[in-house]
């Protein structure tokens, strides 16, 4: 449930300045008002439809909710028309009320749209009037955009208005029409240079791109163009270090407008009226292309955007995110790597990561999404889609919806949490594309039809969890000193399952399996032999083979997704020294005591009692902690508790206490050697009010004390 008020913000490029002044005054006002705020941006935004980047575009479904109390739409950041007409098609049908920002594209309107802006009339008025008023020139030229543009129009308006305010002529042929962009600035300097035009005094760039590639021309050509002319660019997009001299431009205040838009939604979504709307000034940015010179704390400022922006550029290009994640075999082991580079989202106080349901499908996605936190170490949750405030906080936050797509499969979306007035910048498509990239990674492991496909991609590897095969085995085995070498073997679902390649809850319980054998292997040897048989070279761990076997038997009884899949009396694990320089030799010893114990767990199946026995089990495994409750173990089973006894030590051969003891230490073997978790803590796990009966009896049955234990085999040992 909705905790406050919700306010959407459409976007596009969000990361951009224009769209990060106003986005910097709704969050100001919504916080102050404990409005929450969400802010639906695509990423890359291109001006031309690029179909690689159409997906991305899909993030805009979100407008569907029906949470939201008031929308704003940053109009002019939007400049795909297929985009714009999705939008309004979204639009048309909200109640809520809707304010736009921005000039709007023709035909990007509604009749429910309330328009703000700020007026770019007065904008170039006042541009022209410090020119004349401050420095006293009287021979302006100015360069504005597409001539075909009724924004290009509103800003030789303001100048020709300046002009004739201060008596000066407005004369046509010093108004002159380019593209927004720098080489229409450069092509323009090349006319003064060349001597086509003569030099004026000042002249006045529609908006910061055309004034640098300008100034970028005349510094190409070794020509001070402070001796020449003053120039003024339009916007102060935040680039002045990166250009020669300093350019004197004009800020717009679209932070006041998006102030303003907060406050006119208040009301609206209130039914009250709002006052009429007066479009806010903006302000000179002094700079060394007029005679104002730059100020000390312009200059202070954008030298230190450009060394924050200069650090997140390296920390991104020396990043081995994506070689971490494209090793990844799990989502939660993505997510865990994501986590350990946190640090390179800058200020966000939160970072979900929202996958469909079905994301690895490659089907049509479900409207469930599993959001996972990519900050805390905390549970993934699910939720709709369209309740995006199911990521909110208990305080008023804003927060940004992203896409994260792969070509044209979208997986779900990014959103970032800022309890300040922060956002994300630039760098910030880097990190996504490198998500999205592992992600595709995850996915195509995980699908057997790829698998299918590259079965061939290796003669050493598997195809299907990448570690060695048979033949990958034998030359690791030849080329591997046999002293203190022991040769581990686990059989998973021995005599159970035929089930094939094609079935998926099958490839996830192999895939799980897999990854408790690379987690007992720990960078030693391990290999897929065939379709249920898994080996592991292991040295000098401990002279005593058979604790091996029993240490890779704890981690699997722990990895749930094959445990729950197919049970604890599912696998056989036995392992033998390696004693013999014959690989063949050496697995048949193994694998003959492998046989022994398949026969004894196919014996037990044929049981009446094993099915109830073995669900029985299964739970005492899963939650050791309630082993030294009688009752509750009892509880779980029809009849008496001598009868439960007896049929019990008739199946498997033990007595149901010993198999609850079993239970505890089981657990405990895995949390020693998988946790970092205290002595004290692991007890408390595993069931035992006391620690120091827990220690006395884990080194009673193992042989082992405790740190010996952890000595042995923790992947953490040192600590």
């Amino acid at each position: 449930m909705k905790k406050r008020k919700l306010f959407g913000v459409i976007a596009a490029a969000a990361a951009d300045t224009e769209q990060r002044e106003v986005i910097k005054g709704i969050i100001e006002k919504t916080r102050e008002m404990d409005i929450d705020v969400a802010v639906i941006s695509n990423i890359y935004n291109p001006m031309e439809w690029a179909s690689m980047l159409k997906t991305e575009n899909l993030i805009y479904d979100l407008v569907h909710s029906d949470e939201y109390d008031g929308i704003i739409l940053i109009s002019e950041s939007v400049i795909y028309p297929d985009v714009q007409k999705k939008m309004l098609e979204e639009l048309q049908n909200k109640s809520a009320p809707v304010i736009t920002i921005g000039a709007l594209p023709e035909g990007f309107s509604l009749p429910t749209f309330t328009c703000i802006n700020t007026d770019d009339v007065n904008d170039f008025k006042d541009i022209c009037d410090h020119l004349t008023d401050v420095h006293g020139f009287t021979d302006i030229h100015i360069l504005t955009g597409y001539s075909e543009l009724e924004l290009s129009h509103k800003r030789v308006e303001g100048y020709r208005r300046s002009l004739e305010e201060h008596g000066i002529p407005y004369d046509e042929n010093k108004v002159f029409y380019g593209n927004f962009w720098n080489n229409s600035g450069y092509d323009h300097a090349m006319r003064y240079i060349s001597g086509e035009l003569p030099y004026p005094q000042a002249l006045i760039c529609g908006n910061d791109y055309m004034a640098y590639g300008l100034l970028d021309c005349f510094l190409e050509h070794n020509i001070d163009i402070t001796k020449k002319m003053a120039v003024t660019g339009y916007e102060y997009i935040r680039e002045r270090y990166c250009h020669v001299p300093i350019l004197t431009t004009y800020q717009r205040n679209r932070k006041a407008l998006g102030i303003k838009a907060v406050e006119m939604l208040c009301k609206g979504a209130d039914n009250i009226t709002h006052d009429d709307f007066e479009p806010p000034k903006g302000n000179i940015i002094s700079g060394d292309t007029c005679p104002c010179g730059a100020k000390t704390e312009d200059i202070r400022y954008d030298i230190r955007t450009a060394r924050k922006k200069d650090i997140y550029d390296r920390l991104d290009l020396y990043s081995l995110l994506e070689h971490k994640l494209i090793e990844c075999r799990s989502v939660d082991k993505f997510v865990e790597t994501c986590r350990e580079e946190k640090f390179r989202i800058k200020n966000a106080d939160r970072l979900y990561m929202c996958l469909y349901e079905n994301w690895y499908e490659g089907t049509g996605n479900s409207s469930n999404m599993v959001c996972y936190d990519l900050i805390d170490n905390t549970e993934p949750f699910m939720f709709n889609k369209y309740n995006i405030s199911a990521v909110f906080g208990n305080e008023a936050a804003s927060y940004y919806f992203c896409p994260l797509f792969f070509a044209d499969r979208e997986l779900g979306y990014i959103v970032l949490r800022f309890k300040g007035n922060d956002s994300f910048r630039h760098i910030f498509r880097c990190w996504l594309k490198t998500i999205a990239n592992g992600l595709e990674f995850l996915r195509m492991k995980n699908d057997i039809r790829f698998y299918l496909q590259c079965q061939d991609i290796s003669e050493e590897r598997d195809t299907l969890t990448g570690m060695l095969n048979e033949n990958g085995l034998k030359k690791a085995y030849r080329n591997t000193e046999k002293d203190g070498l022991s040769f581990v073997a686990i059989r998973i679902a021995p005599g159970i399952c035929n089930c094939g390649v094609g079935h998926k809850e099958h490839i996830d319980a192999v895939l799980d399996a897999a990854e408790a054998v690379r987690q007992f292997s720990d960078g030693q040897i391990c290999s897929r032999i065939n379709e249920d048989t898994f080996v592991c070279l292991i040295r000098d761990m401990t002279d005593n083979t058979d604790l091996l076997a029993v240490q890779l038997s704890a981690l699997l009884q722990h990895n749930t997704s094959y445990i729950k899949k197919y049970g604890l009396d599912s696998f056989v694990c036995t392992a033998v020294p390696c004693e013999d320089n014959d690989y063949l030799t050496t697995k048949e010893k193994c694998f003959a005591r492998m046989t022994e114990m398949t026969d004894v767990y196919s014996a037990r199946r044929t049981d009446p009692h094993y099915k109830k026995l073995n669900a029985l089990r299964t739970m005492i495994y899963s939650t050791p902690q309630i082993t030294f409750d009688q009752r509750e173990i009892y509880s779980h089973f029809n009849g008496s508790d001598g009868y439960l006894r007896t049929i019990f030590r008739k199946c498997y051969g033990f007595t149901l206490h010993d198999d609850c003891t079993n239970a505890r230490i089981s657990a405990a073997r895995y949390l020693i050697t998988m946790s970092k978790l205290s002595n004290s803590e692991i007890a408390e796990k595993c069931g035992y009010n006391d620690p120091k009966y827990f220690m006395r009896q884990f080194s009673g049955i193992t042989g082992y004390t405790v740190p010996r234990y952890r000595l042995l085999f923790s992947r953490s040992a040192e600590e």
